[in-house]
C-alpha cells in the first residue's frame, strides 16, 4: 500500500518544485507595495498617493497580510506557504522579502517598499526592451549610503549588493526563480548561531545578500539592465531621514535589534537557539550593541 505523503514529508524530502511561469517580454505597468493592513499611517498614505499621481497610467496594488497569504496559497500551494509561515512573524521584513519575489515572479511589475518613493514617472525610466533592472547603492566614501551593501559576502562584486527595496521585472524572469529557490534553501539551512539574527540575519536569509548572491552568477544568462544607483531610475530609498523612524513606521518591531531566531526551528535546535539569543541579548544590554 502506498503511504500518503504529508506536508512535512514534502518539505523534508524536497519532493516539490516551483511553478514554472511563462517568461514575458515586457514589464507590466503595475506598482506593488505591501503593508500589514490597508490602513496606512498618514505619512505612508501620502507617499502612496504621490506615487499614484506621478504614474497615472499604472495600476497600483497595496497588498496586506491577508492578501499575501491568500496569494501564496493560490499560486504556489501549501509547501511554499509553509516556508513563508516558518519565518518568525516578528521579522515582518523577511516575510515581505519572500513575498515580493513570489509576487513579481508570477505577475511582474514594479515592487517598491512602502517607505520608498518615485521622484519621476516610471514611464520616463523604463524602455520597451527592459526585462529586469538592477541598481547598486551610492556607497562610496562620502556618498549618501556610504558602506551600504559592502558585506564580505559580496566583496567580489563591484559596487556590492544589488538593492532589493525595489524589484522591477517581467513575469517569469529566471532571476526571480533563482532567488526564490535560494531563499527556500536558506530557510531549511538556517541556524541562528551560524547565520545570525536581527538585521544581518535577515540580509543573509531573505534580503539583499541572498538576492544578490542568487542573481549575480546568472547575469550572463538572462536579459537585464544594471544602472549605477536608484536616482537614475527616479526612485528614492526612503521618505524618512532616520533609520529608527523608518523602522517604527513600517514594522511593529525594530527587527534589526531582535536576537531570537528568524525561522521556526525543530525541537533539537531550540535550546542552542535560545542560548544564542540569551547571550546576544545580554551583550546588547551590557555593551549597547
Amino acid at each position: 500500500m502506498t503511504q500518503e505523503l504529508t506536508l512535512s514529508d514534502l518539505v523534508d524530502s524536497k519532493l516539490y518544485s516551483l511553478p514554472q511561469f511563462d517568461e514575458s517580454a515586457r514589464i507590466p505597468r503595475i506598482i506593488h507595495q505591501t503593508f500589514m493592513t490597508k490602513s496606512l499611517p498618514a505619512d505612508l498614505q501620502e507617499n502612496v498617493d504621490n506615487i499614484r499621481r506621478m504614474n497615472p497610467g499604472w495600476k497600483h496594488l497595496l497588498h496586506d497580510d491577508d492578501d499575501i497569504k491568500k496569494f501564496i496559497s493560490e499560486n504556489y500551494g501549501p509547501v511554499v506557504l509553509s516556508y513563508f509561515e516558518r519565518i518568525n512573524p516578528r521579522y515582518g521584513a523577511a516575510r515581505a522579502d519572500l513575498f515580493r519575489y513570489l509576487l513579481l515572479y508570477k505577475h511582474g511589475g514594479v515592487y517598491l517598499d512602502i517607505k520608498s518613493a518615485c521622484t519621476r514617472p516610471l514611464d520616463e525610466v523604463l524602455t520597451p526592451e527592459d526585462r529586469y533592472l538592477l541598481a547598486h547603492w551610492r556607497n562610496k566614501p562620502g556618498e549618501i549610503h556610504a558602506e551600504f551593501g559592502t558585506s564580505k559576502e559580496v566583496s567580489h562584486i563591484a559596487g556590492g549588493e544589488y538593492q532589493q527595496w525595489h524589484v522591477i521585472a517581467a513575469p517569469g524572469h529566471p532571476f526571480l526563480k533563482a532567488v526564490i529557490e535560494t531563499v527556500l534553501q536558506n530557510i531549511d539551512k538556517y541556524r541562528p548561531w551560524l547565520h545570525g539574527t536581527g538585521g544581518i540575519g535577515v540580509l543573509r536569509l531573505t534580503g539583499p545578500l541572498a538576492y544578490t548572491l542568487a542573481i549575480h552568477p546568472l547575469l550572463p544568462t538572462a536579459p537585464h539592465r544594471v544602472v549605477d544607483n536608484e536616482t537614475l531610475m527616479g526612485l528614492q530609498y526612503s521618505i524618512y531621514k532616520k533609520a529608527s523612524t523608518r523602522a517604527r513606521a513600517v514594522y511593529k518591531t525594530n527587527y534589526s535589534l531582535l536576537t531570537e531566531s528568524i525561522v521556526q526551528l525543530k525541537a533539537v535546535d531550540k535550546l542552542p537557539a535560545y542560548l544564542y539569543s540569551f547571550a546576544k541579548k545580554s551583550k546588547h544590554l551590557l555593551f549597547g550593541r
